[in-house]
């Protein structure tokens, strides 16, 4: 009752003010193509400004562009899809650990610990990017992997194929490395590499494949758009001045600083564990830990960011839980509520002063946009500014139509510019990068 409670509390304080908070780092490149293939009518095609756009699939889009025949477009159409996913997300948690941890209380506490991980409530779990409806499908996959060790229906690995193409749609290629790395972890611990062969997992790789394929030969150059896709991808894995020891470390440090509180928690339970002598390493933990491993090892190695193991998260709840309840000291349990309940206040407060504080900057793109569209109004207004795009999102919401580049809008009378050489300025904004320039 308590943890239910708790979890609770922890998705109400996420809400204080999300509304008003402008759009913060690619939200805005999120919602301009879902903005633009409403009106465009090409859902299949994805453009930025006009221009062909090839760097993500569109299924995100496609998920925005549904959301906003309920929220007309705004910070929470885009929101609203990853709010959805996290809740989602959640509930696959409480599942797999309820699969392997056989105790409603721990997969109650798996959910908690997921979504109040540092990286998701205070950032990825709210904000209108993939990361966190990715995280969704690949933690969905991992559950039909473990339902397949558990009951071996082969309608299980084939759901899990249509589950990858569907990652596949939303960010590219690490969809598939999450897909084949899962399956081969699976065929390690089962100690049945034939697994990968058969005629379920054939069915799967297919499966995989079709949704994506079904996609992309409908696309303005599909050839294109895949070698984009491909090179956006494995441009990380390689770089001339990349040192992947000093890399590997400050990655480990950096998982354990964007899960907190939960990974030192994870450490205080291991040491209270191995203290009173019970701390061992359960058979029902093998699978995810071999999971989270192998499917954590590429991301230790190549030039990655921390937030693109987020869909690993919902593993390494599974295991903290486990840990953290079974640590049976009445005063831990007790610190675990406090704790979670000063995270929840924390979150609360963040939202309730930080985000109109935020939103009332002088240099807000939404007050920036507010300003040009007072002195535009109704006229053509183009958008050579790829850099704030978040302004020329707003204004193009605020004129009832997406804004387009220059070159593809050659009548605009006005651009919203960050070209220095221009000499028609009208006003400047954020200390002259962008420009309303009169043509």
């Amino acid at each position: 009752m308590v943890l239910s409670t708790l979890l609770f509390l922890a998705f109400l304080s996420l809400f204080p003010n999300l509304w008003i908070y402008p759009f913060k780092n690619e939200e805005s490149l999120r919602v301009i193509v879902a903005f633009e293939m409403a009106w465009s009518a090409n859902v299949f095609q994805p453009t930025l400004l006009g221009e062909f756009y090839y760097n993500k699939p569109p299924l995100f889009n496609w998920l925005i562009l549904l959301y906003s025949h309920l929220i007309p477009w705004s910070e929470m159409t885009v929101r609203a899809v990853s709010l959805t996913a996290l809740t989602l997300s959640t509930i696959v948690v409480f599942l797999l650990a309820k699969g392997l941890l056989q105790s409603v209380e721990k997969s109650l506490l798996a959910s908690l610990i997921f979504l109040t991980f540092g990286n998701v409530f205070f950032f990825y779990g709210y904000l209108g990017e993939i990361d966190i409806t990715l995280t969704f499908f690949v933690s969905l996959m991992f559950l039909l992997l473990h339902r397949y060790h558990v009951e071996g229906r082969g309608y299980l690995i084939i759901t899990v194929g249509l589950v990858c193409g569907f990652a596949f749609l939303l960010k590219g290629f690490p969809a598939y490395a999450f897909f084949f790395i899962s399956l081969v972890a699976l065929a390690l611990y089962k100690k049945e590499i034939r697994f990968l062969f058969s005629r379920y997992a054939v069915l799967s790789y297919f499966l995989s494949l079709f949704l994506p394929l079904l996609w992309v030969v409908n696309t303005h150059d599909p050839v294109l758009y895949i070698q984009t896709l491909f090179n956006e991808s494995f441009s990380r894995v390689s770089s001339e001045d990349f040192n992947r020891l000093r890399h590997a470390l400050f990655f480990l440090l950096l998982t354990i600083k964007d899960t907190l509180p939960w990974s030192l928690v994870f450490l205080l339970s291991v040491y209270l564990l191995k203290r009173s002598n019970s701390l061992n390493f359960p058979k029902e933990l093998h699978f995810p830990t071999l999971l989270f491993v192998l499917n954590y090892i590429p991301y230790l190695f190549s030039n990655s960011a921390g937030r693109y193991i987020l869909p690993l998260y919902p593993l390494l709840a599974v295991i903290f839980a486990y840990y953290i309840g079974n640590v049976g000291y009445i005063r831990f349990r007790r610190f675990i509520y406090l704790l979670v309940l000063l995270i929840v206040l924390l979150r609360a407060l963040y939202g309730t002063f930080f985000f109109p504080f935020y939103a009332n900057r002088e240099n807000s793109p939404k007050r920036i946009a507010q300003d040009i569209y007072a002195i535009v109004q109704d006229k053509p207004v183009a958008c050579d500014c790829i850099q704030h795009k978040s302004v020329c999102l707003y204004l193009g919401i605020f004129k009832g139509a997406p804004l387009k580049t220059s070159r593809l809008l050659p009548d605009a009378q006005y651009v919203v510019d960050c070209n220095q050489k221009e000499t028609r300025t009208i006003k400047e904004y954020k200390g002259g990068s962008i420009r309303l320039v009169i043509r």
